[in-house]
């Protein structure tokens, strides 16, 4: 169950957002509650003030310790939250006051709350530390009128600060705050994390289901991802990509058992016929019948040597002799040998070939690359057509382009030329004959110089390769 990716990105979305109002709620509380016992420690300090105020004002009203100045005393709501003993000048105690058990609960439940150590429960009438706790302080204070002595006023109250009712719960306010924001993010999370997982893990399944098709052999499969994620969108365009892919080469793989059988069928028949024929007596051994029969033994012997060429190379096995040559002599000489072919079928030559063009490369190499194009070009066009060869200096890069009138190349075949043994159909009859292996010899030659080769054709107006090579 764990091992799924739509639990695993729900479970760490559900702990990421726990994780983060964990951590939320420790820095809230101390950060609040670090606050609040300063400000209640200055408020402490304030009503301590208001309290001596009160009572020396009180005094001044009424002109002495009065049953009046202690009524007044005992009504004010500033005196609840302490004790008050008061004392006259001869020391004699006039008014008390004791604070309600009912306060120092509430003050010993926040404390705790707060981390600070809790006091012992006091009995009323006692303003003694020790029974009212380890943090009750008492705190006497001189009271006077007009610079004179008054008596003595001692305020115990509970230290550092007193805790009110309202303070308990401004603070049991804010962790109910902190809890339902828990909880409505906890559950935000799980949502989010549905949403997302879902978002996620259904367009990877169809990306899976549609392997297992590939798998099965339904190379015609399509996986189509109805969300923007760019990622995605990739993955499911690399799966489409390779299934066609893998379609055209199961294509190209029968087409290529078709066309070798067809190669090697042709001169094993011919050959096959004639010597049973000449053995059956039908026929004499004359010179003409076994030069028919080498011809088509060096025909396979040429095909067989062309297929281990081509092996080889796309083996890695080609070694190449890199060397400083003048490309530009050496297309010119190319050109120059081809010039009584092209004549004697009628088609017109033009060459417009930049001098002294330098590369580095295999001589050899590269010149079987020209040739096996201008094979194809002579091939391919007909009497009364042309064919331009150029080759140009770009920077670090040298151009050569072959164009020819010829039959031109169709559309749907242009992708597959460099394939072995591939022909278009019109180009597959005796009167062109080859292997179907010279473009895949010269695209991989090219490559192997770190170069490429490109084609431009349209049916029945001629062909255009290019070939740009690094120098």
């Amino acid at each position: 169950m764990f091992n799924k990716l739509r639990i695993r990105f729900i479970l760490m979305t559900l702990g990421g957002a726990v994780f983060s109002i964990l951590l939320v709620s420790i820095i809230t509380n101390i950060t609040v509650f670090s606050r609040f016992e300063v400000y209640m420690q200055r408020e402490q300090e304030n009503r301590l003030e208001e309290v001596i105020n009160l009572i020396e004002e009180s005094y001044a009203v009424n002109g002495g310790w009065t049953e009046e100045t202690l009524y007044n005393i005992n009504i004010s709501h500033l005196i609840h939250s302490f004790d008050i003993e008061i004392k006259d000048e001869q020391n004699n105690i006039v008014y008390t006051h004791y604070m309600d058990n009912n306060m120092i609960q509430l003050h010993n439940q926040m404390m705790g709350k707060m981390g600070h150590p809790m006091m012992g429960r006091g009995s009323r009438g006692m303003m003694n530390q020790n029974i009212r706790g380890e943090n009750y302080i008492v705190e006497n204070h001189e009271g006077f009128f007009d610079n004179e002595r008054i008596g003595t006023i001692a305020i115990g109250h509970i230290g550092p600060f007193q805790v009110s009712e309202r303070e308990i719960e401004f603070t049991k306010g804010i962790n109910r705050s902190i809890l339902y924001s828990a909880i409505i993010s906890i559950i935000s999370a799980i949502l989010l994390g549905i949403y997302s997982s879902r978002i996620f893990s259904k367009p990877i399944l169809q990306i899976t289901k549609a392997a297992n098709f590939i798998r099965e052999g339904k190379l015609d499969t399509k996986v189509e991802i109805l969300n923007n994620i760019v990622e995605l969108q990739e993955l499911s365009s690399s799966i489409n990509h390779l299934a066609s892919s893998l379609n055209n080469q199961q294509l190209l793989r029968k087409r290529l058992t078709s066309d070798i059988s067809h190669e090697l069928r042709t001169p094993l028949t011919i050959l096959q016929s004639h010597i049973e024929a000449i053995s059956d007596g039908i026929w004499e051994p004359t010179q003409d019948k076994l030069d028919i029969c080498k011809n088509e033994v060096i025909r396979l012997i040429k095909l067989v040597e062309e297929l281990k060429h081509l092996t080889d190379i796309e083996g890695h096995r080609l070694n190449l002799k890199v060397q400083q040559y003048s490309l530009s002599k050496n297309l010119d000489e190319v050109v120059e040998s081809f010039k009584l072919k092209f004549q004697d079928k009628g088609i017109k030559v033009y060459s417009s070939i930049q001098k002294d063009v330098q590369i580095k490369g295999d001589r050899d190499k590269i010149k079987q690359v020209l040739i096996n194009m201008l094979s194809n070009a002579l091939k391919f066009t007909k009497s009364g057509g042309r064919v331009k060869v150029d080759l140009v200096e770009e920077k670090e890069i040298i151009k050569i382009t072959i164009d020819d009138t010829g039959i031109g190349i169709d559309n749907r075949d242009l992708p597959y030329i460099f394939e072995r043994f591939y022909r278009s159909d019109e180009s597959r009859n005796r009167k062109t004959g080859g292997a179907g292996i010279g473009l895949t010899i010269t695209k991989t030659l090219v490559e192997a110089h770190g170069g490429k080769i490109s084609v431009d054709s349209e049916k029945g107006k001629g062909t255009k390769f290019i070939i740009m090579l690094p120098k």
